[in-house]
């Protein structure tokens, strides 16, 4: 269940540093659509695997709380935007760095595979800053990489 839940998180956070460079318009409400689904899968596995392994459920409350914050931060950076403060593309760079260190320090908490995709949606912020014009050649290999380790490590611990 792990694999997948991350191969899922994978694969969106894929498809919006693609959105990124394709839709720029479309960059900043993906990302606020995508804290929602983040959060609903991160909850979901950190239920599934309190059955399963019997962990404490201080632990899911306690990640619970912290999704909520998550959400009052991007409902700040909503005001921004709507303020004209920051615009969309900034807006969206925002809340992708705010999920990355977000489900990082889930992934200290919860489950270590939250670590890994907080770490790739921090690398694909910094490829969408910085790397637009060489995107493709950079981070399809690092994220098929990262997809190829999450499969080897799960095949490994069976």
């Amino acid at each position: 269940m792990k694999l997948f839940i991350a191969l899922i998180m994978l694969i969106l956070s894929f498809v919006g540093l693609v959105l990124s460079d394709v839709r720029q318009d479309l960059f900043w409400p993906y990302w606020r659509i995508m804290v929602f689904v983040f959060a609903l899968l991160s909850l979901f596995l950190s239920r599934y695997l309190k059955y399963k392994h019997f962990l404490i459920q201080e632990g899911l409350w306690h990640e619970f709380i912290q999704w909520c914050a998550l959400f009052v931060t991007v409902f700040l950076v909503f005001v921004f935007v709507k303020t004209g403060l920051i615009g969309y593309f900034a807006a969206g760079l925002t809340v992708l760095t705010l999920l990355s260190f977000n489900m990082f320090i889930i992934g200290i908490y919860i489950e270590r595979i939250f670590c890994l995709i907080g770490g790739l949606l921090a690398i694909f912020t910094w490829g969408a800053v910085f790397l637009m014009k060489y995107l493709y050649t950079i981070i399809l290999p690092i994220t098929v990489g990262v997809a190829i380790l999450l499969v080897w490590t799960a095949r490994k611990r069976l």
